[in-house]
């Protein structure tokens, strides 16, 4: 009799003891875990908001790696920037960023080889609040192995604008473009910029064209890249090229036409005089 006592008081003994280490083990199942708590919070602050009626801008594409056959001998060109103080419509004063440059473009002999410069707008290519106005003077040399040459009579400037820039796309360009002068006259180029095809112009060294690339842009601060980031180069071309201003002329015409029809598909906005 004792021993069945024994036995029950065991088994009783095992039963609310399992009864309790079950809710002591919920118990410390809901305290919080810290580096938890920590990581789900970090998610829930960084993530995109899905909620019906707002629209994600979409994301910009990367940068692509510049792949040719050429041999490349790059540097960055130097632009000088400063700010100033304008008066506002409604009475008050606003900054303006400026930035301009001297740019002297080298015209090889050498096919083979590639000499590029590049150029930035002011605190490219980050966001920024600031309207920005900016003026390139353009200009040519002819270089042979690295040298003056005076072999170079005519050649062609290639500009190529680089990934990441990006303009204001509002108000048919009023508040965001850029242009070549004289090739492009009162065309305004605005939108993702970094799609627009590369843009030739041909020099001769008995009627040298003064060419200024132009940009007006006001501050997005959205969030994403802005701004005008754009490489030249050049080349001597050869002799027997019948390329001249009348068919280069033809050419810049049919240049900015072919991007005017094909703007839309390319987010861009075209707006020719």
């Amino acid at each position: 009799m004792r021993s069945n006592c024994h036995v029950i008081s065991f088994v009783a003994l095992c039963f609310i003891f399992s009864f309790t280490s079950a809710g002591l083990m919920k118990r410390i199942q809901q305290i919080p875990n810290p580096l938890s708590a920590f990581l789900l919070g970090w998610k829930e602050a960084n993530a995109t908001e899905t909620d019906e009626g707002v629209i994600n801008p979409p994301p910009l594409p990367s940068i692509q790696p510049n792949v040719t056959n050429y041999s490349h001998y790059k540097s960055e060109g130097l632009t000088v920037s400063s700010s100033v103080v304008v008066p506002t419509a409604d009475g008050g004063q606003r900054n303006v960023d400026l930035c301009e440059g001297n740019i002297l473009v080298p015209l090889t002999n050498d096919r083979k080889t590639l000499i590029e410069e590049t150029f930035k707008s002011s605190k490219f290519p980050y966001e920024r609040s600031t309207p920005l106005i900016c003026s390139w003077n353009v200009r040519f040399i002819e270089t042979f192995d690295g040298q003056v040459s005076d072999n170079c009579r005519r050649g062609l400037v290639t500009m190529t604008i680089n990934k990441r820039s990006r303009l204001a796309e509002v108000d048919g360009c009023n508040k965001g473009y850029y242009r070549v002068s004289p090739f492009m006259k009162e065309a305004k180029i605005c939108g993702r910029i970094e799609t627009v095809p590369t843009f030739q112009w041909y020099v001769e060294d008995q009627q040298p064209e003064n060419v200024t690339i132009s940009l007006k842009h006001v501050g997005l601060n959205d969030g994403y890249w802005e701004g005008l980031s754009f490489t030249l180069s050049g080349e001597c071309l050869p002799n027997k090229s019948d390329l001249s201003i009348s068919k280069a002329i033809k050419s810049y015409s049919n240049w900015l036409n072919q991007l005017s029809r094909e703007s839309e598909s390319l987010d861009l906005v075209v707006v020719t005089p």
